[in-house]
């Protein structure tokens, strides 16, 4: 039977796992957003109409 891993190995092992995947959530969702224009624009109220339904 093989020895048992070292607690430090297992916390190491542990962290480099988290910061792999969120280096990766960050860096696909930085790449996600470059090409896309802002979510929201804001814009002027439309005129009003002379209140018939337009079709």
């Amino acid at each position: 039977m093989k020895p048992p891993l070292p607690d430090r190995l297992v916390m190491l092992a542990l962290a480099a796992t988290l910061m792999i995947v969120f280096c990766l959530i960050f860096s696909l969702r930085l790449a996600s957003q470059q090409g896309k224009e802002p979510a929201l624009q804001w814009r002027e109220a439309p005129e009003p109409t002379s209140g018939s339904l337009q079709i």
